[in-house]
């Protein structure tokens, strides 16, 4: 008999990479946006025309429109966990992108600070919209053995965002009109166009249309995505694990407060708070937002801030493209260990850069400022930008993971809130002292994750619930080209993808505990 141990193949086809990269010109969107303000701010033209060059309040406008994005994503990832499992995950991306589209073009129209202050809000709702629901939606599509790598396709265009809003910075800087800062925030329309385009061009989640009943459906994508030269056995496989799961949810109670209910969905949700503060708690917006202030404090010129901020979102995109090498070949856990632990070491060396050569002229102590900048971006782009994303969505189950994705990136958004809104005055009272804090959290969370973390590596979201203790919510195991039936008001045979009926017994049911690799 094939099975899935003895021949090792590809389960999914180019459609699926394919429908993936455009879906997530909607996490290009969110990058974009949320990245285009770091230029923004430092054009002389966008300062002039909101009269920020002579207010005496400029920097709290700026940080109230840096931050009130921010604030905009807690409303964002609200909206995903109340439409998410009601109306789709497609139609809640698709408002996203229409949103993040109407929000650009009035933000490149801009005349004075209170209406982009009030679009940038606008923004963030659809940019964090986009941040929850693309990787929602990636994550309930792909195989499990490959989810770490096609998964991964959402960060690496979060990074193409982030790297072309600051390129066209660097372009325009240079494009000396009184209208120049408007441009790049219009081609922000661009990517929300390019998602809204795609959304109707992909099939939706098959787990949301199992949740609704809609089987047929759902077959007819699995069927289509996961079926390998025609051979469907590992599409009929998965597909019954999916349906015998949605059936066993469906009697559950959902919603935020089903998640404190029992002790190990309110372990899943700490989980999400703890890896999201974490993430932020590392210092990368700060580091990103503020980086060309940052280089200015350092003695770089202005050309120089530039280059060197744009040098290092590219950075972070090789990263981004390099991790999909190493993300299905280590635990989850280790992955994020790895990223928590090169980052707090960069910002360690890093404060310790700034401590000693910042109020100086020493041009090798200056450029190692630099270069840490640069080797946390590796360890960040590398290690933990795509796993966190999707690490949250694999923990929870299918009824449930709209919500915990909503709380995860709630937790990002209001973390955000903080560092961004201290970061101004931090910078100019305490200094490379700032840097402290994102040293313990971050160390902090590297040893919780370590020691606390499941791995979920390669296992089917099905199966996630096991390594939680929640043996009774587990409806099916794959074990051998199988899908072997666990809880006692599931237990019978399943097609094995070979026309024989086997009897499958409880001992033979294969558990395999979440270590780390």
């Amino acid at each position: 008999m094939e099975t899935l141990e003895e021949k090792p193949r590809r389960h999914y086809k180019l459609s699926t990479v394919l429908y993936c990269a455009g879906v997530s010109w909607g996490a290009a969107a969110y990058g974009y946006g949320a990245s285009i303000i770091a230029t923004t701010m430092g054009q002389p033209s966008f300062l002039h025309e909101m009269g920020l060059d002579t207010a005496s309040n400029a920097s709290s406008l700026l940080g109230a429109a840096n931050a009130l994005y921010f604030v905009g994503g807690l409303f964002g990832c609200v909206m995903v966990g109340l439409l998410a499992d009601r109306y789709g995950r497609k139609k809640t991306i698709l408002l996203g992108a229409i949103i993040l589209l109407v929000a650009s073009a009035i933000l490149a129209g801009s005349t004075n600070i209170a209406v982009f202050i009030v679009f940038r809000l606008l923004s963030g709702i659809g940019g964090y919209m986009e941040l929850v629901a693309v990787p929602l939606w990636v994550a309930e599509i792909v195989p499990p053995k490959d989810r770490g790598i096609l998964s991964d396709i959402s960060p690496i265009f979060i990074n193409i965002g982030y790297v072309c809003a600051s390129w066209v910075g660097v372009g325009f800087y240079y494009y000396k009109n009184v209208n120049a800062w408007r441009a790049p925030i219009a081609l922000g329309c661009l990517p929300a166009i390019f998602c809204i385009v795609a959304v109707f061009f992909v099939p939706e989640s098959p787990r949301y249309l199992l949740l609704r009943d809609r089987s047929e459906e759902a077959w007819k994508v699995v069927q289509n995505l996961h079926t390998w030269h025609g051979d469907e056995t590992f599409a009929r496989r998965e597909f019954q694990q999916m349906n015998q799961q949605i059936e066993l949810e469906r009697s559950l109670p959902g919603g935020y407060l089903a998640m404190v209910r029992r002790p190990s969905y309110r372990k899943r949700v700490w989980m999400t708070v703890l890896l999201l503060f974490t993430l932020v708690s590392s210092g990368v917006l700060v580091i990103n937002n503020y980086a060309t202030i940052t280089y200015g404090r350092l003695g770089y010129s202005p050309e120089d801030q530039l280059f060197l901020q744009a040098g290092w979102l590219v950075a972070s995109w090789a990263s981004n493209m390099v991790a999909p090498l190493w993300v299905d070949r280590m635990s989850r856990p280790t992955l994020m260990t790895i990223g928590l632990a090169g980052c707090c070491f960069s910002v360690i060396m890093e404060a310790a850069f700034v401590a000693t050569y910042g109020d100086t002229h020493n041009k090798a102590g200056l450029g190692a400022c630099a270069a840490f900048n640069f080797l946390f971006v590796f360890f960040y782009g590398g290690f933990l930008d795509g796993v966190t994303w999707w690490y949250t969505a694999e923990i929870f189950p299918t009824h449930l993971r709209a919500q915990g994705m909503t709380i995860g990136m709630f937790t990002y958004a209001l973390t955000n809130i903080v560092w961004l809104q201290a970061a101004p005055t931090a910078f100019a009272s305490i200094g490379w002292r700032y840097y402290l804090f994102f040293i313990v959290f971050t160390a902090l969370g590297a040893v919780v994750v370590w020691f606390t973390f499941p791995d979920t590596l390669n296992r089917p979201l099905e199966e996630v619930a096991k390594l939680f203790g929640d043996d009774d919510l587990v409806a099916a195991y794959q074990d051998h080209g199988l899908v072997i039936t666990s809880a006692d008001d599931h237990k019978g045979t399943i097609e094995n993808g070979t026309g024989e009926q086997p009897v499958v017994h409880e001992e033979n049911v294969h558990h395999v505990e979440g270590e780390k690799a």
